[in-house]
């Protein structure tokens, strides 16, 4: 999802305040073990389970701090510094794998050699290494990324060069990785975004020629990183839709790339349908609604799903890279939770398990608090794990009011003891 920016408020709790100072897990790559890559891409999504988005974190933008470090950009966006309790909490809550949205060119060189620092390979290796820690399945991918997909028609010479190296470290960096990590080509900018540039000075390429040059990415993508080595020659892979939406994706003009292994791609698409459902918490203007679970609106999703079916009866795993229904009204600053969102998350799942797809939930604080490690909702919680159980909130530690300093001790006189002793 591009820059959905939402600030959640935050109540740090004592146990999370005592345990954030505690080291990051260690970055090693997870070798792949004997027997891996084996199996098909459907077998592969299959297995992915329920999946979760870390949004609004590594794909973050930010354009008003001098000189920004990664913290910086990790932070941009409202979400608190990754930790590996977060991840941990997200394995108890039920999900099996998770989909870390990148901006690479956060920090890349502007030389015009588009060379990745490497402090944010390292924030991007940490976070990976909390995933397989507990053996989650990880997505990599080039997400919004600053905007400069928009480009592409109007400069394809330098775009070209920007994607291929950026992939070519990429795919460098992660050569030896498990079967567990998956590269996804590109996001929601791979399609009518690619000639933003020219729209604005009322110059357009034809549906065609946005086609053609969807593909030719694609296909470079999976150029690129079969020749890495490595474990690279059969990683699996995940090519991104057209725009990642249904429809023009199901479209005759978009092509899957050809591969030197069989088996080993997958094709992603994203689900926020109808829009003035799942992403408006009031009329913009072109509709709202405000609740779902018609047998209308049952049928629509169907519909979508049934449609990706193409890909798997080819043999392409399918995965749901982000849905979601929001809950959070950046106008009130609340959580304000659409009438019937449990239905349209179950039904999501449901076709995605009659159908075999993987699906990743969008979230960027609107289902798992990062500062409780938690998910927010029972309700919500029991569709991915009717186990789980949210713990009680810590309370909040405030300081009295009026005290400039010391604090005021009592306790009960205790027969016989010569020593009391005070702890903190």
């Amino acid at each position: 999802m591009k820059k959905i920016k939402q600030i959640v408020a935050i109540f740090a709790a004592l146990a999370f305040v005592v345990t954030a100072g505690l080291s990051f897990a260690g970055t090693e790559a997870k070798a792949a073990e004997s027997g891996e890559f084996t199996r098909t891409s459907i077998e592969i999504a299959a297995d992915m389970g329920y999946g979760w988005n870390l949004g609004n974190t590594m794909e973050a933008t930010n354009t008003w701090t001098s000189n920004p470090k990664v913290k910086d950009f990790e932070t941009a966006w409202g979400q608190p510094v990754t930790t590996k309790a977060m991840i941990d909490g997200i394995k108890k809550a039920g999900f099996n794998s998770i989909r870390i949205p990148v901006s690479w060119s956060n920090m890349m060189s502007s030389d015009g050699n588009y060379t990745i620092d490497a402090s944010y390979f390292k924030r991007v290796d940490e976070i990976i290494s909390y995933a397989f820690a507990n053996d989650m399945y990880v997505i990599i991918n080039d997400h919004y990324d600053g905007g400069w997909w928009e480009h592409f028609c109007g400069n394809k010479r330098d775009c070209m060069k920007h994607y291929k190296n950026m992939w070519t470290q990429i795919a460098e960096h992660y050569k030896d990785y498990s079967e567990k990590l998956i590269f996804e080509s590109a996001n929601e900018e791979l399609g009518d975004t690619l000639d933003n540039s020219l729209s604005k000075i009322e110059v357009t390429i034809s549906e065609t020629a946005l086609y053609n040059l969807v593909n030719e990415i694609n296909q470079t993508f999976v150029d690129i990183v079969r020749q890495s080595g490595g474990n690279n020659d059969k990683r699996y892979l995940l090519i991104a839709g057209y725009n990642t939406d249904i429809d023009k994706t199901c479209s005759s003009l978009y092509k899957m790339p050809t591969d030197t292994i069989k088996n080993h791609l997958m094709i992603s698409v994203h689900y926020y349908t109808p829009w003035t459902y799942v992403g408006l918490h009031k009329d913009e203007g072109y509709g709202y609604k405000a609740s779902w679970g018609t047998d209308t609106d049952k049928a629509e999703m169907a519909g979508y799903f049934a449609k990706m079916k193409k890909f798997t009866d080819a043999g392409y795993g399918v995965v749901i890279g982000e849905y979601s229904v929001l809950s959070y009204n950046n106008d009130t600053k609340a959580f304000e939770r659409k009438a019937g969102d449990t239905t349209f998350i179950k039904y999501l799942l449901s076709l995605c398990e009659k159908y075999g797809y993987a699906p990743y939930v969008w979230d960027a604080g609107d289902w798992y608090n990062r500062y409780t490690c938690s998910m927010r909702w029972s309700d919500i919680a029991a569709i991915y794990n009717p186990d789980y159980i949210i713990p009680p909130k810590t309370p909040e530690l405030k300081t009295p009011e009026n005290v400039t300093g010391g604090i005021n001790v009592s306790w009960n006189k205790v027969n016989g003891a010569q020593k009391y002793y005070v702890y903190r």
